[in-house]
């Protein structure tokens, strides 16, 4: 390739690079990863951390459900039970992430995989994912708002409240690097991507059949929109989505011989049985009042702000006629609403992409001191969960 044509590629992938909003995306990435990090890596050389968690970088974060991830990983779900537990508490957990952390622990241990090298995987996949998502949250953004809203949905998601999980060796951060792309694809009308994305999604956490549900309302409003007739071919493909979650669950049918396994390790494992909507509201009051550990009982209050703030956000998104973001955080917030308790509710806003989107919408123009509101206040609840996290306290 001559000079010339070697300068008009780079000048082009530098053009690309400022368009996409790559530079941008990927240095608030790493900004947020370092300063959570940091302050994790700090608050665990002060005052340690659990007994449990291990040792080093790579395990200052890794807390919760990171146990149950990496028991996945080394055991499968049928193995043998880890930290004492009966075994089917696993089984809430759904497969992709800790498949990838077992791919990439055996890789870079040369097959000779231990606690260390899984720590290292979970927390690996976990930070690629989030540059992949934060990207993701860029573009579509973007796509509907331009460059300026695209920039605030970014620092908006980065710092939102519960972003800690977008380090943590959890599997948020896989679950929205597949989610968000899907929806960005969706909205480019390439169908089969958003199929093959979905099922990423639908492979590493339940919420992914919500958003299965949102890809075809995503689908079927923007035909209607643009008065082109709805094409079974093209509906499959996105509906496709919903073939993670499918699998997972047949697998498991035929693992165990029970076709509601994963029902049966959320009710049994974990308390979360479907209850009207006052009944759960009324729980989750005696937890806020009655929960004899303070970071417990700080949740909880939190999770009631968030309940309250996803019903406000449907409300919005139905009033301004944004059909499939309203049904993604809709039928999220509805189901969560109607467990047991509000259990990890606020975390789950994370998920909600769509989110952090209406908000740098609603912030524009002359209501842009809401963004620095939001954006300070988001930033300084991070690194409250951030510390809690690390001291191995609950943080939702």
């Amino acid at each position: 390739m001559s000079v010339p044509a070697l300068a008009a590629v780079r000048r082009s992938a530098i053009s690309w690079i400022v368009r996409s909003g790559l530079r941008y995306c990927l240095a608030v990435w790493l900004l947020q990863r370092l300063v959570v990090q940091a302050v994790a890596v700090i608050v665990v050389a002060i005052v340690g951390g659990p007994a449990y968690a291990p040792d080093g970088f790579f395990g200052v974060l890794y807390r919760w459900d990171s146990g149950y991830f990496a028991c996945i990983a080394t055991y499968g779900y049928l193995g043998q039970p880890c930290d004492g537990g009966s075994g089917i508490e696993r089984i809430a957990f759904f497969p992709l992430y800790p498949m990838l952390a077992h791919a990439v622990a055996w890789v870079v241990s040369l097959g000779a995989m231990g606690a260390a090298s899984i720590a290292f995987a979970l927390w690996l996949v976990s930070a690629v994912a989030s540059a992949v998502a934060t990207v993701g949250v860029y573009r579509v953004a973007q796509l509907e708002l331009g460059a300026s809203a695209a920039r605030r949905a970014t620092a908006l998601f980065v710092c939102s409240p519960y972003a800690v999980f977008l380090v943590a060796s959890y599997s948020e951060s896989l679950y929205l690097a597949a989610a968000v792309w899907a929806w960005y694809a969706c909205l480019r009308r390439q169908h089969w991507l958003t199929g093959v994305l979905g099922i990423v999604a639908t492979a590493t956490r339940a919420s992914g059949m919500f958003l299965v549900v949102a890809l075809v309302v995503l689908y079927l409003v923007r035909r209607r929109r643009d008065g082109e007739p709805v094409r079974i071919v093209q509906l499959a493909a996105v509906a496709a989505s919903a073939l993670g979650t499918l699998t997972y669950w047949t697998w498991l049918w035929l693992a165990t011989g029970d076709p509601l396994a994963w029902f049966h390790a959320q009710s049994e494992a974990w308390n979360r049985r479907t209850r009207w909507p006052w009944e759960t509201l009324l729980n989750q009051g005696i937890h806020v009042l009655r929960e004899p550990e303070l970071d417990w009982q700080l949740q909880a209050a939190f999770e009631v702000v968030a309940a309250a703030a996803l019903v406000a956000a449907v409300v919005v998104l139905v009033r301004r006629r944004a059909w499939a973001p309203a049904t993604l955080v809709g039928t999220t917030a509805a189901s969560l609403m109607t467990s047991t308790s509000y259990l990890s509710l606020a975390r789950n806003t994370l998920t909600l992409f769509p989110l952090f989107i209406l908000l740098a919408d609603l912030t524009r123009g002359r209501h842009r001191r809401w963004f620095w509101i939001l954006l300070w206040t988001g930033s300084a609840l991070l690194l409250l969960h951030t510390v809690q996290l690390a001291l191995g306290n609950w943080a939702d």
